[in-house]
C-alpha cells in the first residue's frame, strides 16, 4: 500500500485551533498546491480526484468575479 503525503492542513500553523481555511485560501496555499502536485506525481488518482471533487463541490475553489 503506497504511503500518501499528509494533508498539509493537518500541520498548518496558519489557522486557529480546529478552524480550517476556506477553499479559496486553500487553492492559493503553496503547501496545499504542493500536496496536490505530489499526489499527481505519485499517480494517486483516487485521492487526487477526491480532493478535487471536494474543491468543486464546495463551489469556493475559484475566484469570484
Amino acid at each position: 500500500m503506497p504511503f500518501y503525503p499528509i494533508h498539509p492542513c493537518c500541520y498548518c500553523q496558519k489557522t486557529e485551533a480546529g478552524q480550517a481555511c476556506s477553499m479559496a485560501e486553500k487553492v492559493e496555499c503553496n503547501r496545499f498546491l504542493a500536496y496536490i502536485q505530489k499526489l499527481n506525481s505519485m499517480n494517486a488518482q483516487q485521492v487526487l480526484i477526491k480532493e478535487l471533487k471536494y474543491l468543486l463541490s464546495t463551489n469556493k475553489g475559484g475566484k469570484q468575479s
